[in-house]
């Protein structure tokens, strides 16, 4: 009820009328039209696809984009392929549309695992559903919770039904990557665990500048390395918004 008066409130009744129609067209009919291709991210499928028709239709019906986007999380991913190794154990906070679990899963082989915290049910499921795209289920766990603060939850953190976890309880890895929308400040200096390397996409417009991570990540006994803007398709954007990744590489291990 509560998120109806808003969407009232902001889009009016004829805002509220074409969310109605989207959703109930998208549950209904679509469901049983033919699948005509799939949606990849950087090369991994996700949990959209086009469906016969879908180029016909008003936007609100379908109101996510379902282009393939080559550069998705360019940087990001480039960062985890170069650091995981075949049976490593990679922790993610923030699983967006599941990419960058996949690109890691995939990196750690059969011997390896993911467990990937994501504050919002509706990324729940497409991180599982990407998950089962791409053949990697079996060593993917997705849990649903938020890891220290909720600051900027994609689809919304489900309110005060959210899971809460301490940075202090994150479990042990080889690997750590933090994709979590102005968290990661928080996480980094609360956390206990010491991961072999730690990928980090900064987000300065949410509170976790780049400049504060790195200086973090060095009192961490972490030797940094800048990798550059998060995506270099936007690279505008991410300037403008201080959206970069860094990898820290524990020194104490040489």
């Amino acid at each position: 009820m509560v998120k109806i008066v808003d969407i009232l409130n902001k889009s009016g009744f004829d805002g509220l009328s074409k969310r109605v129609a989207g959703y109930l067209y998208r549950r209904t009919i679509r469901r049983f039209l033919p699948t005509v291709a799939e949606v990849k991210y950087s090369g991994v499928r996700i949990s959209r696809e086009r469906k016969l028709g879908d180029g016909k239709l008003p936007g609100f019906l379908i109101p996510y984009p379902l282009e393939d986007i080559e550069g998705y999380e360019q940087t990001l991913i480039s960062a985890l392929r170069s650091q995981i190794r075949p049976g490593d154990k990679v922790t993610i906070v923030g699983g967006g549309e599941g990419v960058t679990a996949v690109v890691a899963a995939k990196a750690a082989g059969d011997t390896g695992a993911v467990v990937c915290f994501e504050g919002s049910s509706w990324g729940v499921h497409k991180i599982k559903t990407t998950a089962s795209r791409n053949g990697v289920s079996k060593r993917l766990r997705v849990e649903h919770a938020v890891v220290g603060e909720a600051i900027h939850v994609y689809g919304g953190a489900d309110g005060s039904s959210v899971r809460i976890v301490s940075p202090a309880k994150l479990p042990e890895c080889d690997i750590l990557e933090l994709d979590c929308e102005g968290a990661e400040i928080t996480i980094l200096r609360n956390m206990t665990i010491r991961p072999r390397a730690i990928a980090v996409e900064t987000h300065g417009v949410y509170g976790a500048p780049t400049r504060m991570v790195k200086e973090v990540l060095e009192g961490l006994d972490y030797a940094v390395q800048e990798c550059g803007a998060a995506e270099p398709r936007a690279l505008e954007d991410c300037e403008a918004n201080d959206i970069r990744v860094l990898v820290g590489k524990r020194i104490s291990l040489g």
